[in-house]
């Protein structure tokens, strides 16, 4: 058992390899399609995901947030991150296209800022007390040029455990490669507050109906708060391939209606059993 373990643990360790940056010189000088930057407890976890990217054609490279640190060891932790970036943007042959960031962000550094993201001030209503800050990965985009248009394609992976991490590439590589053609393919969700409905009824027709969608609808002229997060909870755990919420959002984070009616909570998520049935959520509010 030990030898199969040892020998299952070379051939994932090898693979890795294929992709990992483990030396300061190749952060500066190398050339990828598809860039990863992942905290150093979850680039074991990113291996499938950058085998999968492989697979289609693209080049791929991961680093590890530590040895950006030490490398580019000048300023706050998201300048650092961005000035490899920068230098991966104008010198990597071929220069980076897509760029995904794995690991969680969070203000407060003590509490899981795995792959921190750069802060800016932000105003906001009185009630959640005037000028606050939101967090950009926007920015990172931005890296030829004056202007906010990004540059490269970003994204992130907001796990903050390796198990978690593991779970999400999982679910993003079963997606990809395994071919469901079920109803739910053809389905959009469609939640809407009172005040948007003639917004979600342009989309509806313009888009949605042309394409040979079916609509589940949620709208807030439906019920209460708890008939709204019911229904929502079944329409995602039924499949839909977009939830198109055009609602109001509110802290603790949920969507809701003109008459503050919560429409979906962050507190339905933990209940919903769509599994591999995953939905693509678009805000518009």
């Amino acid at each position: 058992m030990r030898r199969l373990l040892l020998v299952l643990f070379l051939a994932a360790g090898s693979g890795l390899a294929d992709y990992l940056i483990t030396d300061p010189d190749s952060l500066l000088s190398n050339g990828a399609d598809y860039l990863v930057i992942a905290h150093d407890s979850f680039a074991d976890a990113a291996y499938p995901l950058c085998r999968l990217r492989d697979s289609l054609g693209l080049e791929v490279r991961m680093a590890e947030v530590g040895l950006i640190y030490s490398t580019f060891d000048s300023g706050p932790r998201p300048d650092r991150i961005k000035s490899f970036l920068k230098q991966a943007f104008d010198h990597w042959q071929p220069r980076p296209s897509y760029v995904l960031l794995v690991g969680d962000a969070c203000r407060d550094s003590t509490r899981g800022d795995f792959v921190p993201s750069k802060l800016f001030p932000k105003f906001s209503y009185f009630y959640y007390g005037g000028i606050t800050s939101h967090a950009c990965d926007n920015w990172y985009s931005q890296l030829e040029g004056d202007d906010s248009i990004p540059d490269v394609v970003i994204g992130r992976l907001p796990v903050n455990s390796a198990a978690k991490a593991e779970s999400v590439v999982a679910k993003i590589v079963h997606y990809e490669t395994t071919a469901d053609t079920g109803t739910w393919t053809r389905t959009v969700i469609k939640s809407t507050s009172s005040d948007f409905a003639r917004y979600a009824t342009d989309l509806e027709t313009t888009f949605f109906r042309p394409a040979g969608e079916s609509v589940y609808a949620v709208l807030e002229s439906d019920g209460s708060s708890a008939y709204l997060r019911e229904k929502s909870r079944n329409g995602i755990n039924q499949g839909a391939v977009l939830t198109s919420a055009t609602t109001h959002g509110m802290q603790p984070p949920s969507w809701v209606g003109s008459f503050l009616k919560v429409m979906f909570s962050y507190q339905d998520v933990d209940s919903l059993v769509n599994y591999d049935r995953l939905t693509i959520a678009l805000g518009c509010g």
